[in-house]
C-alpha cells in the first residue's frame, strides 16, 4: 500500500479527461476520487493522503478510458449518489436523477404528519424512491414492484445495504393486477418517446435501460392510463396518487387523473420550472 495525495489525484484525473469533457471534469474528477478515497471534497482539496494498492494506477485508467467512450460514471463505479445516500446501480436500473429527490420531497411533505401509511412504488428500478421514504418516514409501510429482476436484484441489495424495509415484489403492471389497497401509490414509469431518443445523450442512450425509459409514439400515457385506473380500485378513501411525467404531457395526466374521479390534482414544476410532476387525491 502506498499514499496518495487526494488533490494530486483529483488535478490528474481532471487533466486526462477535460479534453473529452469541458463541463464535466471537474465535477467527473471529485466523484471519482471522492469514491476511492471516501474523503469529501474539502479534505480533497486540502490534498489529503489515502492508501493505495498496487493496482490503483491502472483502476484508474480504465475508469478514465470508459468515460471518453461515453459510459456514465455511475455504471462505472457502480453507485449514484441520491438524497445524500450512495445508491448500487446497474445496466438493469436507472440511474437516479435529481428531479426524483424532489418527487421524493414532494411525498415527504404530505406524509409526515401521519402514521402507519402503506405506501406502493411502482416500476421502481434501484429502489431509491421507496428505501428513501422508509429511511426519511419511517413511521410508514412501503412495497416495491418492478417488471425487471434484474432491477429488483438491485433494490434489494440497496435495502438491505441501508438498512431500510422495503418489500419488494416482480409484476408486470400492464398485464396484471394489485392485490390489495394502498394509501398512497407512486410512479416514475416510462415516459420518453421513442421518437425522443434523437435528443439524447449518447451515454444515456447507450447504457440504460431502454424498458424502463421508452414508450411508443403513439401510446405516450400508456402507464398512466394504466396506473390511474389501477389506482381508482386499489387506492383507499382519500389516497394519493403521485407521479413523475415528461414535461410535454402535463396537462394530459392532468385532464386523465380528473377523468377518474381524482380531486386536488396539481401539477408541480421541477427546479428547472418544468412540469415534471402530477399529484391528486382519490375521493
Amino acid at each position: 500500500m502506498v499514499k496518495t495525495l487526494s488533490y494530486k489525484l483529483f488535478k490528474k484525473i481532471k487533466g486526462q479527461l477535460s479534453v473529452h469533457f469541458i463541463e464535466e471534469a471537474d465535477s467527473l474528477a471529485f466523484v471519482i476520487v471522492e469514491h476511492f478515497s471516501g474523503f469529501n471534497k474539502t479534505d480533497i482539496i486540502t490534498d489529503k493522503p489515502f492508501s493505495t494498492g498496487p493496482q490503483f494506477g491502472s483502476q484508474i485508467k480504465t475508469i478514465v478510458e470508459r468515460l471518453i467512450l461515453h459510459e456514465p460514471i455511475q455504471y462505472i463505479l457502480g453507485e449514484a449518489n441520491f438524497y445524500e445516500r450512495n445508491f448500487t446501480v446497474n445496466k438493469y436500473t436507472l440511474i437516479p436523477r435529481q428531479e426524483t429527490e424532489e418527487l421524493v420531497h414532494l411525498i415527504l411533505r404530505s406524509v409526515k404528519n401521519k402514521k402507519d401509511l402503506s405506501i406502493l412504488d411502482i416500476g421502481t428500478g434501484s429502489g431509491c424512491i421507496p428505501i428513501t421514504l422508509k429511511l426519511e418516514a419511517p413511521m410508514h409501510h412501503f412495497e416495491a414492484i418492478d417488471i425487471s429482476q434484474g432491477a429488483l436484484e438491485v433494490a434489494r441489495q440497496n435495502a438491505k445495504k441501508l438498512n431500510a424495509d422495503v418489500k419488494f415484489g416482480q409484476l408486470d403492471i400492464l398485464k396484471t393486477k394489485l392485490s390489495k389497497g394502498y394509501d398512497i401509490i407512486i410512479s416514475n414509469p416510462p415516459y420518453v418517446l421513442e421518437s425522443e431518443k434523437a435528443l439524447m445523450q449518447d451515454n444515456v442512450l447507450d447504457n440504460e435501460p431502454h424498458q424502463a425509459l421508452f414508450v411508443a409514439n403513439n401510446t405516450p400515457l400508456l402507464f398512466y392510463n394504466r396506473i390511474t385506473k389501477l389506482a381508482c380500485k386499489h387506492l383507499k378513501k382519500n389516497g394519493l396518487l403521485y407521479f413523475e411525467i415528461n414535461e410535454k404531457f402535463g396537462n394530459k395526466v392532468v385532464e386523465l387523473m380528473h377523468s377518474h374521479s381524482f380531486t386536488e390534482v396539481v401539477l408541480h414544476q421541477d427546479l428547472n420550472g418544468k412540469d415534471r410532476f402530477v399529484s391528486g387525491q382519490l375521493i
